[in-house]
């Protein structure tokens, strides 16, 4: 009897355990979206560190000094995280598995997840954090917000 009830409660114990780490994988899995033109996709994550990260086909115009110490390509992302302010991207890959299935952010909508908020326009793509830190990214031009 004593070994069934040690048996129960470390089965359930496990159970517990696992059922913690399945709702942590959930509440820091990668999300993201693209825009109605296909040309900027998101990433981010809730979890900790929290952060984005949007990748723009057509390149970020102006196109900005390559960051110290990047050897990779540079000038077509820019990431934010939870508190700070936007930054560009030194990436050797895409934000997302695969960036042509990302749900598509319609003109006028917004997406949320966690510290982050982004709306799309027609003139763009404003993303910002929960300190207001951000970024407006478009074909014609970028900025730090």
């Amino acid at each position: 009897m004593i070994r069934l009830m040690r048996y129960l409660l470390a089965a359930g114990a496990f159970a517990l355990t696992s059922l913690a780490g399945s709702a942590l994988a959930q509440s820091t899995a990668l999300k993201g979206f693209q825009t109605p033109s296909h040309n900027i996709v998101c990433g981010g994550t809730n979890g900790s560190p929290a952060w984005l990260r949007c990748d723009i086909t057509s390149g970020l115009k102006p196109k900005p000094a390559r960051p110290k110490g990047c050897v990779f390509d540079y000038g077509v992302t820019l990431t934010l995280s939870a508190k700070g302010s936007a930054q560009i991207g030194c990436v050797s890959d895409a934000v997302l598995p695969d960036p042509s299935k990302a749900p598509v952010l319609a003109y006028g909508k917004t997406w949320r997840y966690g510290p982050f908020t982004c709306g799309s326009a027609k003139t763009g793509l404003t993303c910002r954090n929960k300190a207001h830190h951000g970024f407006f990214l478009s074909r014609e031009r970028w900025k730090r917000l």
